[in-house]
């Protein structure tokens, strides 16, 4: 331990003791940094008048939805300006506090009662989008990134769309200086498969996005989670040095001495009830005056933590004893719910235009496909590898008797395999996409609308090279008719096959949510379209209870539409009046054997582009909707 440090514990042991209800204790307009009348975003030029951030409550009541269990009991507070902590043991309601602070609470738990101000007036995490930033504990980023393109899709999405490139420069390149991240600035950020950033830096990174957009408030969940001792004192200087300009709340289970010497203000929890909320370094004349006296040179937070934390010595009563103590000492104080209401509205950004969120994202994902040009350009191997494969055990079939029983078959297999594949690769990678995608919507980055159509336009044109490639491979090995009206069918067809598997993996994945739960339903409707696909089983002899889940199988259309391009016009040798018996002298004599002259080619195709749109229509509902 430093001198400094050592000096400092010592300082606040020896110091003053106030009363409880001294105005020291209390949080009033005066604690407004008048810095934060006149304040200036970080990067442009020109001053806004900002007013100050004042988060009040008063008789909050947090809960779950399911069983009768409070979370936070009868809470009220107020935080003003500078850097606030919440701090508390394991289940004390830290982070539930945070979240229903900034609107952020799961569906599982709702504000049961008590009031919300934000200088003075309601508020809803609408309007919160638009002037206050939230950092999450775990640091979900698009890995395939560098910090200064990550930095500059932010600003791209989330500044005002009258900033020049220039100004945008500005404000990405001060935000970078602001939190040290210069160094790696060209560095991606990375995944647990491609290395990448560090988890100090990562951090940091996700404060800087939120630090574009200028919030009037902050809100952070365990910053220090993960970091260590170094790092973590670095970012939470960086923060309190932020704090000038802006209110910064966060929640910290047990920081070291040096964090906690930089807090301004302090909210104590204890299973859901407050135990102290007030100026941070008075906290200790608090306790002392409970009788728990900080020990000379020990961490004043982990002296709190062991006050108000239960161990294995204490009895029940002795639990009792210590909870009323503790309420019978903080004095409850009477917030003013209206307190900054005099101040004028808060400058609200505005939201990116649609088209505007559409174009970036269409470009951010095009180049993450082509940074992810790897897994492409295997999906590519493997489409030839399995088109020569299939090409060579059914090589030149030809169009003879024996060709008919050949035929439906590598026909069948050609519309299963480019339905898998697309589709389990679409299931491995969606549910961690939607889970960042989640995030950047709840910061009000873009409109889901404009995500979901910008990624699948942008996916849906890398995924076309891969069935035109498998086409011009398979079809010649195979000898399928030698007409370029037929061949140009055929690879229509593959595509709006691999589509179709694609949309339906998009569907499932976007209404399951997870890889474990996607990965267990997908297989099963992949299974009933390929046994309800027309090889194994016509369609005039599906019994009639079956006859939807006929319906629904994309291999059917796909396998039914090649099968007409490629039988209609087709003449078998071999065959004389019906000699050897069950032989075909056409094509169309197949087709009518085979019980597919139900549907017309066209007819197949035109109901493969439906099967898309209805399946990408259920995925972006699902999107839209399942925010969890």
């Amino acid at each position: 331990m430093t001198n400094e440090t050592k000096d400092a514990i010592i300082e606040m042991n020896l110091g003053k003791r106030k009363s409880l209800s001294s105005p020291d204790m209390r949080l009033n307009v005066e604690d407004i940094s008048p810095k934060m009348r006149s304040r200036t975003g970080p990067g442009v030029g020109e001053e806004k008048d900002v007013p100050p951030a004042i988060l009040s409550w008063q008789g909050l009541v947090v809960g779950l939805r399911s069983v009768n269990k409070v979370l936070l009991n009868n809470l009220s507070g107020q935080i003003t300006t500078g850097y606030w902590a919440i701090m508390g043991p394991s289940g004390s309601g830290k982070t539930t506090l945070l979240n229903t602070l900034a609107c952020r609470l799961d569906r599982n738990t709702q504000v049961k009662q008590g009031e919300l101000r934000l200088n003075g007036k309601a508020y809803s995490i609408s309007e919160l989008k638009k002037m206050a930033g939230y950092v999450m504990q775990d640091d979900m980023l698009n890995g395939n990134f560098t910090v200064y393109e990550t930095l500059q899709y932010t600003a791209d999405l989330r500044l005002e769309k009258e900033l020049t490139k220039e100004e945008k420069r500005i404000k990405i390149e001060n935000v970078i200086e602001q939190m040290g991240l210069a160094h790696t600035c060209n560095t991606i950020v990375g995944s647990p498969l491609k290395k990448g950033i560090s988890g100090g830096e990562r951090k940091r990174v996700c404060v800087a996005m939120e630090l574009l957009t200028s919030p009037v408030l902050l809100f952070l969940d365990e910053p220090t989670s993960g970091l260590d001792s170094v790092t973590a004192k670095s970012l939470c200087s960086r923060l309190k040095v932020l704090a000038a300009n802006c209110t910064i709340v966060n929640t910290i289970h047990q920081p070291q001495a040096k964090i906690f010497f930089l807090f301004d203000k302090l909210i104590l929890l204890k299973s859901g009830r407050l135990v102290y909320m007030g100026r941070a370094d008075k906290v200790l004349d608090f306790f002392t005056a409970l009788g728990y006296p900080c020990p000379e040179y020990e961490n004043p937070a982990d002296h709190i933590m062991d006050c108000i934390t239960p161990n294995a010595r204490d009895t029940s009563l002795d639990l009792k004893a210590k909870a009323l103590k503790f309420e019978e000492a903080f004095e409850e104080q009477d917030f003013d719910l209206t307190l900054g209401v005099e101040h004028p509205t808060f400058m609200i950004r505005e939201v990116t235009p649609w088209t505007g969120q559409f174009i970036i994202l269409f470009k951010r994902t095009l180049k993450e496909q082509w940074r992810k040009r790897s897994m492409l350009l295997t999906q590519l191997l493997q489409s030839v590898i399995i088109a020569v494969l299939i090409g060579t055990v059914f090589l030149k079939i030809g169009q003879g008797q024996s060709s008919t029983t050949r035929r439906q078959p590598v026909l069948f297999f050609c519309a299963v395999n480019q339905g898998v594949f697309g589709a389990l690769i679409q299931i491995n990678s969606f549910p961690s996409e939607r889970l960042l995608s989640l995030r950047e919507r709840a910061a009000g980055t873009y409109y889901a609308s404009a995500y979901f159509l910008a990624k699948t336009t942008a996916e849906t044109i890398t995924q076309l090279i891969t069935p035109v490639v498998f086409s011009c491979t398979v079809y010649w090995l195979v000898g399928f008719q030698v007409v370029a009206a037929k061949f140009f069918i055929f690879t229509a067809f593959m595509i709006l096959c691999s589509l179709a598997a694609t949309s339906l993996a998009l569907a499932v994945s976007a209404l399951c949510r997870t890889v474990d739960m996607s990965v267990t339903v997908l297989p099963m409707i992949l299974e009933l379209c390929r046994l309800f696909g027309g090889f194994f089983l016509s369609p005039a002899n599906i019994p009639k209870y079956f006859e939807w889940l006929d319906l629904l199988s994309y291999v059917q259309y796909t396998y039914v539409g090649i099968s007409l391009n490629e039988l209609t016009g087709l003449e078998l040798s071999g065959c004389v009046n019906g000699v050897p018996a069950g032989c075909y002298s056409s094509g169309e004599t197949a087709i009518n054997n085979l019980g597919l002259e139900y549907l017309t080619i066209e007819k197949c195709a035109g109901i493969l582009i439906s099967y898309i749109v209805i399946c990408r229509i259920i995925a972006y509902l699902g999107v839209r909707y399942i925010t969890w």
